[in-house]
């Protein structure tokens, strides 16, 4: 008979809890009132998204390039919105702004 270390797994299981907690606690301050029943599988595309930080004296700016959808864009703009509202600060006082990339117009590549 041998013995199982399972504390690995607790470890796991306790960050597994706080992260789910994390994202609900977020789901319920922050996404627009049609997410107040959304699960992990509807919330993940916004966790998901790529963006860009960027750290100044006084704030700290995180650019979210936008989805492809125009309903998950317009939930993705009303986020922001809320977040922006709510005007939340890091724990060494910066404050924490969220904006949606703005996309470039591009040229073809035959225009070149």
């Amino acid at each position: 008979m041998y013995e199982l270390d399972n504390s690995k797994d607790q470890v796991m299981t306790a960050f597994k809890v706080a992260l789910v907690n994390l994202v609900m606690w977020t789901r319920d301050h922050y996404f627009p009132p049609s997410y107040t029943h959304a699960t992990w599988k509807r919330l993940a595309p916004f966790f998901h998204l790529p963006g860009m930080v960027t750290q100044g004296q006084n704030m700290v700016e995180v650019v979210l390039r936008p989805f492809n959808d125009k309903w998950y864009n317009q939930d993705l703009e009303a986020l922001c919105e809320r977040v922006n509202a709510a005007t939340p600060h890091l724990p060494d006082g910066r404050r924490l702004h969220f904006s949606i990339q703005v996309k470039e117009v591009g040229r073809p590549i035959l225009d070149v």
